[in-house]
């Protein structure tokens, strides 16, 4: 399997405060992985640090055997793009104009859409089930119509590597799945490389192939999300007792609070055990 990103040894200070300690770990061409772990562990750091928006303290991190650092904001653009967390819009802009700003690494400064900067938006707003509000103002959509918005123009982008942070927060569950299916098509049709942050452990573990666990800065596992997702490593990461447990069929990870025993099937808390 080929390595597409890697980082080496990388530690990352900021406001005199240890954030990333001596991590090393490595992304997988045309896979979804997930970043998880608890607040302050260190995932949205990493995702900056690869989007070249942080620079590391020490060690390195590598984008087809070339460091990140090494190359420009321009040529970085046009292999990577990145969805934040938080994004402040205009009043008036419209999600046609929002969408432009993705072809921005494409075109010289002022120059006019071309034909294939147009065709890109139109696919970028087609896939993320935004096209019919291409001239309303994003202001007057809802959150979780508003999200997809954002993700259109990062899709405008047209990058091999998509990093998308935090991307279904404050979305309602319907908005959530939505969009982590639209997210899971753009791999499997599209072969895009996803690195998502993501909090929810069952939707990782859903739609993503491979997770990279941090705890207070470090790498606490990699690998196969069934591997990485252990009852027992969660419960000790988060610090909450969490089992295992099947649900018409699927395996999801619970909380123990106060579920009826009866309503749920327990299965083994390691599946790396089953056999």
């Amino acid at each position: 399997m080929t390595a597409l990103l890697t980082v080496n040894n990388l530690s990352c200070h900021l406001g005199g405060k240890l954030i990333l300690n001596d991590i090393s770990c490595k992304f997988q061409q045309g896979k979804v992985t997930a970043l998880v772990g608890p607040n302050g562990s260190g995932k949205s750091t990493l995702l900056k640090l690869i989007a070249g928006l942080e620079t590391s303290s020490t060690g390195d991190i590598t984008l087809s055997g070339k460091g990140v650092a090494q190359y420009s904001r321009a040529d970085l653009a046009i292999r990577l793009a990145m969805l934040p967390q938080r994004h402040a819009t205009p009043v008036g802009l419209t999600v046609a104009d929002l969408v432009e700003f993705g072809r921005h690494p494409h075109r010289r400064w002022f120059a006019p859409l071309t034909k294939k900067d147009k065709q890109k938006m139109h696919w970028a707003m087609q896939e993320a089930g935004v096209l019919e509000f291409a001239n309303l103002a994003i202001e007057t959509l809802s959150g979780g119509e508003a999200q997809r918005c954002w993700l259109a123009m990062v899709l405008a982008q047209d990058t091999d590597i998509v990093l998308l942070d935090e991307p279904t927060s404050w979305l309602d569950i319907g908005h959530q799945v939505e969009l982590l299916h639209i997210v899971k098509r753009l791999n499997e049709q599209y072969g895009k490389t996803i690195i998502w942050v993501l909090h929810d452990l069952n939707h990782a573990q859903t739609f993503s192939h491979q997770a990279i666990m941090l705890e207070k800065g470090k790498v606490v596992a990699a690998g196969d999300v069934d591997v990485v997702f252990t009852a027992e490593r969660i419960s000790e990461v988060y610090n909450t007792s969490v089992a295992r447990v099947e649900v018409e069929g699927q395996a999801l990870l619970w909380p123990r609070t106060s579920a009826k025993p009866e309503l749920i099937t327990a299965v083994d808390s390691d599946p790396a055990r089953q056999g």
